[in-house]
């Protein structure tokens, strides 16, 4: 081989090489950015739902806990006997006595909108086809978790989560608002069973409903926390609050 056809053999071969590496480079910038776009996009969806499933499992999880006491129930969910007692009931009653019942209330009401809201969401999710299949289990296994022993019925959980809507504005009611229109007897009646689903939590006869059901809330959150590339969610909130992970 002459000197001049190696050179140019060799100058081939480099040029080769190089825009093989910036071709990969590139397919490989996109793909990372691919990757990224979609975390952000689910996150934006799934985050609320991440959220309520965190606060929703840390409610239940002390409830839980409580309900193994030595008096065997959570005495501080125990301040009614009858849902219809909230709509007697004034503004310090809420923030006072009955706020640990009617927060943990409030949280799972909120709970449910984001769960409506997720399944609306569907369509603009980035998800493979087995992580869709996966979400829409795990939905309903949480879902169940609340209907068992005739806890709070399918129909009636997104009923009581659009409820929660402030559409116009795009948000929720607040723990105040709630409380108002929990003083409302007609408006107040839709959630009579989610009342009663935590009166009755926090009794010891319950805690196998409780404990499928906190399965069923870490479960949806691990997958969600892998869908938007984060940490451990319910991990981390217990840590906040220094308690062991159940």
């Amino acid at each position: 081989m002459s000197a001049a056809l190696a050179a140019a053999v060799a100058a081939v071969t480099s040029v080769t090489v190089t825009v093989l590496s910036l071709l990969l480079g590139d397919r490989q910038q996109q793909r990372k950015e691919e990757r990224l776009q979609r975390q952000d996009l689910n996150a934006r969806y799934l985050n609320p739902l991440r959220l309520h499933l965190v606060e929703n499992h840390y409610r239940l999880s002390s409830t839980l806990e409580r309900t193994g006491s030595t008096s065997g129930t959570a005495e501080e969910i125990l301040v009614i006997n009858d849902p219809a007692e909230l709509s007697e009931k004034d503004a310090a009653w809420f923030n006072g006595r009955g706020c640990a019942l009617v927060s943990s209330v409030y949280l799972t009401a909120c709970l449910f909108a984001q769960l409506k809201k997720v399944r609306e969401d569907f369509p603009y999710l980035r998800l493979s086809a087995a992580d869709d299949t996966q979400l829409a289990a795990l939905l309903l296994r949480v879902q169940r978790g609340f209907l068992i022993d005739h806890g709070v019925y399918y129909v009636t959980q997104p009923s009581i989560g659009e409820s929660m809507w402030v559409r116009d504005e795009q948000r929720l009611l607040t723990y105040r608002e709630f409380c108002e229109r929990l003083q409302d007897p007609s408006w107040r009646v839709w959630s009579d069973r989610l009342i009663r689903f935590h009166i009755e939590s926090a009794h010891r006869d319950k805690r196998e409903r409780t404990q499928f059901l906190l399965t069923a809330l870490a479960q949806l959150t691990e997958f969600l926390d892998r869908c938007v590339g984060g940490g451990h969610s319910i991990e981390s909130r217990q840590q906040a609050e220094g308690t062991e992970p159940g």
